[in-house]
């Protein structure tokens, strides 16, 4: 296997040193690969960079930077409980409607704040039905493709409503009295079976090697022995779809908190002379985007690509609107859209495709716009957070990274800084079988790449 590659070999057009490329071990039809500094128009390596190759999660990185673009990183999620209906004597006598935007963040805490306003309005029952209002989105975006995933908690689609990134926490406790498990948030109408005893050894780094579950109907029933160190250890699943888990963390909450009702659940559009009785606002757009970057959440990102089709719209198709909304904010920079194929905004896709040399483009402009600091942020670093938590340990925080990762693709993008503060963008994507025993050689190229640059030999 060819190892070796000369840089004037595989650049375009541009007067480069005689400097190699070690693939070490890639397949040559594998990488794609775009390095530039920040600071100048130049680029520094690029070897297949204009193929459209799957991107896997580092997809992320232009949806992220989209959003700051159009939204800004003020922006956010508005949740309303709404009714037409008249307050008697601490009974709704009709309707609640639960309005969504579909804020990423959404979580069971959110949620029993949006209910404590209830609560503070005098609102002790709710005799008609609690109906979800799905409005905020025409459609959503598909991720087709993942048939034997499906279940997984990345795999949660965007809901205007969804809560948890619903997904529910098992919590453990071990201790004299034996082992338990209680659910985090309480799902109302979901029975939580217990056959767990106390017993064995070693250690608890992760809890799911020690217990088995099962999800029959709306019971989960857990079988296992757990040791003493498993008390206050976790971990969380996706029992519910969208709507049931919901309506579930509503009930379970709402009855916690002493709330009778509702009578019944279902789906509804509020009307338009609905008033609001609760509402919670999200975090800024900058404080959510670490948590979609640093740890690659497909659920919030995609509830984002899907912001900016509802916040955008020109065809009515919401879907559609996104799609539209970031390639226009390509054209708006003067970056073109070639080869770019989207689905969901989050590369949890077989289909969406985009070129290094677009991404490194991207992440070039981003790096010299008002919200540089905004994506930079929100990016894992190297030996420290997130996804790079355990690769490229040595770079340390010069070097941040968003990962992606499928069957077959092992992808990093991002940026590295010099000690002199001049940035580098490097895009490093592979595509092929079994990508995932590449990840080594994929680091190896980004070190190399560093090195380079700061001999200055690239």
């Amino acid at each position: 296997m060819l190892k070796l590659l000369t840089v004037a070999a595989m650049c375009y057009c541009m007067a480069l040193p005689a400097q190699a490329l070690d693939l070490h071990g890639l397949p040559p039809n594998a990488l794609a690969l775009w390095v530039a500094p920040v600071e100048s128009t130049q680029v520094s390596l690029a070897y297949r960079d204009d193929v459209a190759v799957s991107p896997a999660s580092t997809m992320k990185l232009l949806t992220s930077w989209v959003a700051l673009e159009r939204l800004g990183p003020d922006f956010t999620w508005k949740t309303d409980l709404v009714s037409d209906a008249p307050v008697v004597d601490g009974v709704l006598q009709g309707d609640l409607y639960w309005v969504g935007q579909g804020d990423p963040h959404f979580y069971s805490s959110k949620l029993s704040e949006l209910l404590n306003g209830l609560r503070q309005r005098g609102i002790k029952k709710i005799a008609g039905r609690l109906l979800l209002d799905d409005s905020a989105y025409s459609r959503i975006s598909s991720a087709e493709g993942f048939g034997s995933d499906e279940g997984e908690s990345f795999m949660a689609p965007p809901a205007a409503y969804l809560t948890n990134l619903n997904v529910v926490w098992l919590r453990f406790f071990a201790d004299a009295s034996g082992v338990r498990a209680v659910m985090d948030p309480p799902l109302a109408g979901v029975e939580l079976e217990q056959h767990l005893t106390l017993g064995g050894s070693g250690d608890c780094r992760d809890v799911r090697t020690h217990f088995a579950q099962q999800l029959q109907g709306e019971r989960i029933v857990l079988r296992g022995q757990l040791p003493a160190s498993c008390d206050g250890a976790s971990t969380y699943f996706q029992p519910l779809p969208a709507d049931r888990f919901a309506v579930a963390v509503f009930s379970g909450l709402w009855q916690r908190m002493g709330g009778d009702g509702p009578a019944m659940v279902g789906q509804g559009h509020a009307p338009a002379d609905a008033r609001s009785l609760a509402r919670v606002v999200s975090d800024p757009l900058a404080r959510i985007l670490p948590d979609i970057n640093k740890f690659s959440s497909n659920p919030m990102v995609r509830s984002l690509y899907l912001t900016l089709g509802r916040t955008t719209p020109m065809s009515g198709d919401t879907v559609n609107d996104a799609e539209l909304a970031v390639r226009q904010t390509l054209a708006a920079h003067h970056l073109s859209d070639e080869g770019l194929v989207l689905e969901n905004g989050s590369g949890l896709s077989r289909r969406e495709k985009i070129s290094a040399r677009l991404l490194g483009e991207v992440l070039r402009t981003a790096a010299r716009g008002p919200y540089a600091s905004e994506l930079l942020a929100s990016l894992p670093v190297a030996g420290e957070t997130g996804t790079m938590k355990k690769r490229l340990v040595d770079e340390g925080a010069r070097l941040r990274m968003k990962t992606g990762t499928l069957d077959d693709v092992t992808a990093l993008a991002g940026y590295w800084q010099a000690p002199d503060g001049r940035r580098l963008v490097v895009v490093a994507l592979v595509q092929c079988a079994r990508a995932a025993r590449y990840k080594p050689a994929l680091d190896a190229v980004v070190r190399d790449v560093i090195q380079q640059y700061s001999a200055g030999t690239i």
